[in-house]
């Protein structure tokens, strides 16, 4: 399935160019990133886009075209003088790999610069090792280069979403070297085996930043992005901006305490997952262990996933009570690997508990998310082209290098 970068006018709210010297790599991010959010646009709209001088932009548009990510795309009609030529995103001048990492699947997808993704592959297989990632990727990448879907020399970098602590949780069926996580450098290792960059994020983190970029989330300036699979995280966008607090573990809502049904303590995890999923069905005599087993036509399977819906949702209320009334966002989408019939029941027992809570401050709702399984995938292909390419707050600081427009 195809996905295009959206193009709200919201996308270039809050960036502008400077006129500092040694700015001249963020400037031209910003340039970009005010052509990916506008569609096509002329030199002068984008320097009072920007708020960048006439020649600067020029400039930077003509560094562009030579790099091959942008395009003269025609010209403006109409007017006195002569017709303003318009420029664009050159699909083919830069492509993003995006891999998901978790303890049930991984996810891979190829993306272009237009947001369009080029190629996708998933493989079901529960904890995957180091080496069968790195395989996994060296497979992938040979198909796609064999493929000649890209050509190599466009390929800017991978970007990989994968759960804080892979390797140090204890979950069911887990085996014993899959530890070996908390220890390997995947990201040095992939870099010298790819030769090319490698961008981390936590995998929540990426899903919401798929859904901003792909998804309604594209619609709202803050909201949370729940992400249900092997584990469970949320992923927090703030003013437009991922969060993930001076400690780096906002989000981490899995390792919240609460109290089991049974009197015992425990963490949300311990509810809210696939894998507590699987066990509520073993209880109705069902075994199931990946999302692809999960039928809404299967109607032996309904009552073990309703008595879920109605745990997760006792246990997610509170926790969520306390994180709209703090962060008030616009949104909670539920997402991930948990498919999408039992995502509008969750979120149907959620809201109703919600408006039982409502009183003079509205409650945030939550809704399906729209990029779903695929959401980490894509924002971490989103990460390389942000990382490469879009506006960096941290290149304006004193030890940034870049070249004056």
């Amino acid at each position: 399935m195809a996905h295009k970068t959206p193009t709200s006018t919201g996308r270039v709210d809050g960036l502008s160019g400077t006129n500092l010297s040694k700015a001249g790599d963020y400037n031209q991010r910003v340039v970009l990133q005010a052509i990916r959010a506008k569609g096509d646009v002329t030199r002068l709209e984008l320097a009072k886009l920007t708020g960048l001088s006439h020649q600067s932009v020029f400039n930077i548009c003509r560094r562009l075209i030579d790099e091959g990510t942008i395009s003269e795309v025609g010209r403006t009609s109409g007017g006195r003088g002569q017709p303003a030529t318009r420029v664009a995103i050159k699909a083919d001048g830069a492509f993003a790999l995006g891999l998901n990492i978790d303890r049930d699947h991984m996810t891979l997808v190829l993306m272009d610069l237009s947001g369009e993704v080029k190629y996708r592959i998933y493989a079901d297989k529960h904890f995957a090792l180091p080496h069968d990632v790195l395989e996994f990727l060296r497979i992938s990448i040979d198909d796609i280069l064999k493929k000649n879907l890209i050509p190599k020399s466009r390929l800017i970098g991978l970007g990989v979403a994968i759960p804080d602590r892979l390797g140090g949780v204890e979950v069911a069926e887990r085996p014993k070297d899959y530890d070996q996580w908390s220890s390997f450098d995947f990201l040095g290792a992939a870099q010298a085996a790819l030769m090319m960059p490698v961008y981390r994020e936590n995998d929540a983190t990426s899903a919401a930043i798929g859904e901003a970029q792909f998804g309604r989330g594209i619609n709202h300036t803050s909201f949370v992005y729940i992400l249900i699979s092997a584990g469970l995280g949320c992923g927090l966008i703030i003013n437009g901006r991922s969060y993930a607090g001076s400690l780096t573990h906002a989000g981490e809502i899995g390792n919240i305490p609460i109290v089991l049904r049974d009197g015992s303590p425990g963490t949300l995890w311990n509810v809210v997952s696939l894998y507590a999923l699987y066990v509520e069905l073993e209880k109705y005599g069902i075994a199931v262990d990946s999302p692809d087993d999960l039928s809404e036509s299967d109607q032996a399977m309904q009552p073990a996933i309703d008595a879920w819906v109605e745990m997760a949702a006792d246990a997610m209320l509170q926790p969520f009570l306390a994180i709209t009334y703090i962060l008030s966002p616009n949104v909670h989408f539920i997402g991930g690997q948990l498919p999408h019939f039992i995502t509008i029941k969750l979120c149907d027992a959620l809201n109703i508990r919600t408006a039982a809570q409502e009183g003079a401050i509205p409650l945030t709702r939550f809704e399906p998310s729209t990029t779903s399984k695929d959401a980490a995938a894509l924002g971490a292909a989103v990460l390389v082209i942000q990382s490469r390419l879009l506006p960096r707050v941290e290149l304006l600081t004193n030890d940034a290098l870049g070249r004056t427009a």
